[in-house]
């Protein structure tokens, strides 16, 4: 019974030497990939948990880094799945038609959003989450395995069970559309900071 303890505490202290250095892109990443905000830590902790009671099954010769990420996006797109069908009924925006929308924040005097370079920086951060929600759950997690994960494409084919060239194929589409995004958030920031002037 004390050996079999002992083993069980080996484990643990090895599993989260191994979850320790990578636990912040796992957060960053979970609250980029899921729908609900408010669900991200829910997830995580269930892929912690998955990920632990599996870790006997883990190989020291496989990243343990993809081998989380993995676990993450299954929970992850499980959640997404959830709330897709509850959207159904939801009113749902195009891209275009969201980047028209006037950004959140004050307005000065003049009815003008300030122009401030911290007011830009603030734009600009939930123009690139609503960006996200504009990519299927592929791209999406594609992207952010790629920048986030820092995952090698056969690391993402792997974690995803897609073939090598889908992954090069949604990295491609959603860096596109990301691209569109940044550059309608850029158009609307200068237009923003030419009604300062």
């Amino acid at each position: 019974m004390l050996v079999m303890r002992e083993i069980a505490t080996a484990n643990a202290d090895r599993f989260l030497a191994l979850l320790k250095p990578i636990e912040r892109d796992l957060e960053t990443y979970c609250r980029r990939l899921i729908w609900e905000p408010q669900e991200a830590p829910d997830a995580l902790q269930n892929a912690v948990m998955r990920a632990f009671a599996a870790f006997d099954r883990y190989h020291e010769d496989a990243s343990f880094r993809a081998w989380m990420f993995k676990i993450l996006t299954h929970e992850a797109f499980a959640l997404n799945r959830k709330h897709a069908r509850i959207a159904r009924h939801e009113f749902q925006l195009e891209p275009e038609e969201l980047a028209e929308l006037p950004s959140a924040g004050e307005q000065d005097q003049g009815g003008r959003q300030p122009a401030s370079p911290e007011a830009l920086n603030e734009a600009l951060e939930p123009a690139l989450a609503a960006g996200l929600k504009t990519l299927t759950d592929t791209e999406r997690a594609v992207l952010l395995l790629r920048a986030i994960g820092d995952l090698r494409y056969r690391e993402i084919s792997e974690s995803l069970g897609i073939p090598l060239g889908s992954v090069m194929g949604n990295l491609s589409r959603a860096r596109q559309k990301m691209r569109a995004v940044i550059a309608r958030t850029e158009r609307r920031t200068n237009l923003l900071q030419e009604d300062q002037v």
